[in-house]
């Protein structure tokens, strides 16, 4: 088993899966200024299969993804930056890997 950091609520929905108004307006600048998605993030360059969930190599990728502001308020909102097991980390890009859980 391996390990990735992952923000997600109890049931181990990422936060990007939503259709919460208030988690939208969170990470909005991360649609605004450049956050890609795995598809452009250089080593990985591909869409997730619909097996793969999103996360972090270490948590200094996850900190610079992510401010204390927005893990603050996802918080708020049942999400939070954990430590998730994994069965097989797919793709490591620079920004973001990608995973099975």
């Amino acid at each position: 088993m391996e390990f990735i950091y992952r923000v997600e609520n109890k049931d181990g929905q990422g936060c990007y899966m939503n259709e919460i108004e208030e988690i939208n307006f969170i990470l909005a600048r991360h649609f605004e200024e450049y956050y890609p998605t795995p598809k452009e993030d250089l080593g990985i360059e591909r869409n997730p299969k619909y097996n793969e969930i999103c996360g972090f190599k270490d948590i200094k990728q996850a900190e610079n993804w992510f401010n204390n502001y927005e893990l603050w308020e996802l918080k708020k909102l049942g999400y939070e930056l954990k430590k998730v097991k994994v069965k097989k980390i797919t793709a490591i890009g620079e920004k973001q890997v990608l995973a099975i859980k």
